[in-house]
């Protein structure tokens, strides 16, 4: 039985990212990146040729009675890299041949035309190196981000995929839980055995247990628990399920405690089988169940140690009470999940009156 719950309630291991987590689009230099994978049209491209030439050109005409000689392209460098982030490759390329032709008219000495000079020819060669340097890194990097671009964007879609798929089975999965709770139900109604009709329902309460809990629990996204909200939420839903007509408070009192999956789920069916025993026998003769549940952490032999602590003011347990020879099945279940969290679980008399139920697990 132990390890047909289990397979019932362990977590699933593998948690896919959310669409949310996989970008749209190219991240390596973020806005950057978007900026260089962005499509131009004519126009822009351009206005931004045009702007270009026309700054770099009257700045080193400007420059020109500052500089010393030895600087002809200084000003038409930072152009060519600009118009290549900002209009694309393409544009560069234009820049840079313009760029250069006006260079070597105006600014390669000796200034007056279109020299072939070996000194002249050797400047225009070291010019278009740089520039086509710059042009060929530019293109390898925009090449380079549209392949990311497109890897993210089929992760993306893998990812909304499996997310699609995984909320489909645990939505699957908790209709199959309800519907089985509902034929159980079906069932009790029409058994005239109180001992058969209250064994359904306790069948009935747990599978609704583990129904709530699948739903809670078992997300794409989920990393952990926060120990106050699930717990609070649990002993809610526990006491709605136990269908009485006055509905016990609970007094809870839980530390900022993060529960891994793996922890919560059979922390949660523990719980639950420990407010449901409190609610059916921890009622004093003819009044109320007055319940508390506690969750705190210690530490222990240097290690972290969570303590849960279910308390009712009922009569008590019977004398001679031993948890590990209990032939409840409620109790039984909490046991084998308490050794599934590698803890340990007492039930005791309270020193005030009712029982005490204590489970000590390492965190």
């Amino acid at each position: 039985m132990r390890s047909i719950l289990q397979e019932i309630v362990t977590p699933v291991a593998v948690r896919p990212p959310t669409a949310e987590q996989a970008p749209e689009s190219a991240t390596l230099f973020g806005r950057f990146g978007r900026l260089l994978l962005r499509r131009h049209s004519q126009l822009y491209s351009g206005l931004v040729i045009l702007v270009m030439v026309a700054g770099s050109s009257l700045l080193r005409f400007g420059l020109d009675h500052v500089l010393p000689l030895g600087f002809p392209f200084l000003t038409f460098f930072p152009a060519v890299l600009l118009t290549l982030v900002l209009a694309g490759a393409r544009a560069g390329i234009v820049v840079a041949l313009v760029c250069g032709l006006i260079a070597w008219r105006f600014f390669v000495p000796p200034g007056t035309g279109f020299s072939f000079a070996p000194g002249t020819m050797l400047a225009m060669g070291f010019y278009f190196a740089i520039t086509g340097v710059e042009i060929f890194f530019f293109t390898a990097t925009v090449a380079a981000l549209r392949v990311l671009d497109a890897t993210k964007q089929r992760q993306a879609e893998v990812a909304r995929s499996r997310e699609l798929m995984f909320s489909e089975l645990q939505h699957r999965v908790s209709n199959n839980l309800a519907t089985v709770a509902a034929l159980l139900r079906m069932q009790s109604g029409r058994s005239t055995d109180p001992e058969v009709k209250k064994a359904l329902n306790e069948a009935t309460q747990r599978i609704q247990t583990v129904s709530r809990l699948q739903r809670s629990l078992h997300s794409p996204d989920l990393q952990d628990v926060e120990a106050p909200v699930f717990l609070k939420n649990l002993a809610t839903d526990t006491l709605e399920a136990s269908h009485m007509e006055r509905r016990p408070d609970v007094l809870t009192h839980v530390d900022p405690l993060r529960l891994s999956p793996d922890q919560a789920v059979p922390l949660g069916l523990i719980t639950s089988e420990l407010l449901m025993n409190a609610v059916e026998h921890g009622a004093p003769d003819g009044g109320m169940p007055k319940i508390t549940l506690s969750l705190t952490a210690q530490d222990r032999d240097g290690a972290r140690w969570a303590q849960l602590v279910v308390t009712d003011n009922g009569k008590g347990l019977d004398e001679g009470f031993d948890l590990q020879r209990s032939p409840s099945l409620g109790l039984s279940i909490a046991r084998q999940f308490a050794q599934q969290l590698g803890g340990e679980l007492v039930m005791e008399n309270g020193p005030a009156g009712g029982v005490r139920s204590r489970l000590e697990f390492p965190l």
